[in-house]
């Protein structure tokens, strides 16, 4: 997936090596990636959502639809979901990883 503007709040790491220690053809370890790359994108999107004022989602989706690489995005999060969303996003993606890495565990 392209770069996104919570890029730096996810930890991945973790994903990537045990993908990388899967023994799977590489064109189902890449699907398997846009698979995990959208599980997150929709996990925080979701997550930004519920700590948006509804009248602010039309706002955030369309920036997020047409810059969704736009760090401004954080700062537009900053002013109306509370100057500490960075940290929560990272939170939830934190939960999101572990729940991936659970699932992926179990194959």
């Amino acid at each position: 997936m392209a770069i996104l503007f919570y890029d730096h709040l996810v930890a991945k790491s973790e994903i990537e090596q045990l993908l990388a220690e899967i023994d799977e053809a590489e064109n189902q370890k890449g699907k398997t990636v846009q698979l995990i790359d959208d599980i997150i994108f929709q996990g925080i999107v979701g997550f930004i959502l519920e700590k948006l004022e509804p009248h602010h989602h039309h706002v955030f989706l369309t920036i997020v639809h047409e810059r969704p690489y736009d760090p401004e995005i954080i700062s537009y999060l900053k002013l109306h979901a509370g100057s500490d969303i960075e940290e929560k996003i990272r939170s939830e993606a934190d939960q999101l990883v572990k729940m991936i890495l659970r699932d992926l565990q179990v194959e």
